[in-house]
């Protein structure tokens, strides 16, 4: 029996399915051992990027902890991936479905990503999100 690889767009929409559950573990598990991830609208007090596997992990798992964001509930995100010329670099534009302490529930455009895929694993993952949007479901959070 013949097995058919993933290909780089299939790898990518498994990674968005991943994203809900926010494990940092399942996430990474996705990522070659020297991936990239990048935040360029960075985050003030925040790096801007990390280099390696574990890196992203402990970044994650401190961005995802019970403390930052409690009370926020993921019901889903829904991404959008769009294929570039080059078969290996995909973007997605990245709607989450999800209800915050002391507000209705919505679906918000929270990031463009650029996600580059070699040899079945993910080497970059640019996350250009909405870290002003961010910042004030934090502050507001940290309100109610």
């Amino acid at each position: 029996m013949t097995t058919t690889a993933e290909t780089p767009r299939e790898l990518v929409e498994r990674l968005f399915r991943v994203l809900p559950e926010r494990d940092a573990e399942a996430f990474v598990a996705l990522f070659a051992p020297e991936a990239v991830f990048e935040i360029p609208f960075v985050i003030p007090g925040f790096p801007s990027r990390f280099q390696g596997r574990e890196e992203i992990r402990a970044h994650l798992e401190r961005w995802w902890s019970p403390q930052r964001l409690s009370g926020v509930v993921i019901h889903g995100i829904h991404p959008t991936v769009y294929q570039t010329s080059d078969p290996e670099t995909l973007w997605v534009e990245n709607d989450v479905d999800l209800t915050r302490p002391g507000a209705e529930r919505a679906r918000v455009r929270t990031s463009v990503n650029v996600v580059r895929v070699h040899d079945g694993q993910v080497t970059l993952f640019r996350d250009y999100m909405d870290t002003n949007r961010v910042v004030a479901m934090v502050q507001q959070m940290n309100q109610v």
